[in-house]
């Protein structure tokens, strides 16, 4: 009689199963259990044994758990920190910022002060305002200017002496040293914070009209506080 050869359990003999993915704690569960159910009677298997793998299958467990804990930790973490600038943001309303920007607040009667940001001394500064459209209304310049933050008054009238209308304005700066070497000036925004509103999650402060990102503001101060 022929006897013919008996293959392993699940796949044909001589094949194997690729590894498609990585084993999880309960794919060892299931070969913890599929061990022990196949283990022979007559020689079962060493306690010793048992309690290594009861060991490794916990220390799995614990590690993936603390994966998982790790990744909700970075997303709660996230979410508090939103919590926190947003609540913050909605305390500046009535308080006076500095941030990154080049627009201007022009009242009906009052001066604007133009605020820049100076990377070194400057033999000469030009600061350039423009009206909605983008027309070139007014060239202020100052010489002899220090490094950091300045500010040029614009008494708001154009370069014939016009007054100009209440509203926003934009202004470029420009400096260079006295060999006529260009310095780096940027154009610092000013005003109160008169609303705060969410978008994307993220506060969005509207200065004297002008939609402001909390993360470009600079400097909070009191109204009153002089600022030079």
């Amino acid at each position: 009689m022929d006897i013919q050869q008996v293959g392993g359990y699940g796949a044909a003999a001589g094949t194997t199963r690729p590894m498609d993915r990585i084993m999880g704690k309960d794919d060892f569960l299931r070969l913890l259990a599929t061990q022990l159910q196949h283990q022979d009677p007559l020689d079962p298997q060493d306690n010793a044994e048992m309690v290594a793998q009861l060991a490794q299958f916990s220390s799995l467990e614990q590690l993936q758990n603390m994966n998982d804990v790790l990744s909700s930790g970075l997303d709660l973490d996230l979410i508090l920190t939103r919590v926190l600038n947003n609540t913050a943001a909605a305390g500046l309303i009535g308080k006076s910022v500095l941030a990154a920007g080049d627009t201007v607040h022009l009242d009906t009667s009052e001066p604007a002060t133009l605020r820049f940001d100076l990377g070194a001394d400057a033999a000469k500064v030009t600061v350039t305002v423009y009206d909605e459209n983008g027309t070139v209304i007014r060239t202020l310049e100052e010489t002899g200017v220090e490094a950091g933050r300045r500010s040029i008054e614009w008494d708001g009238e154009d370069s014939a002496g016009n007054r100009m209308a209440e509203g926003t304005y934009t202004f470029a700066v420009t400096a260079e040293d006295p060999d006529g070497n260009a310095i780096a000036a940027t154009p610092i925004l000013s005003g109160i914070v008169i609303a705060v509103k969410f978008e994307d999650g993220e506060a969005v402060l509207s200065v004297d009209g002008v939609d402001v990102s909390i993360s470009d503001v600079l400097e909070i101060y009191q109204e009153q506080t002089e600022r030079t």
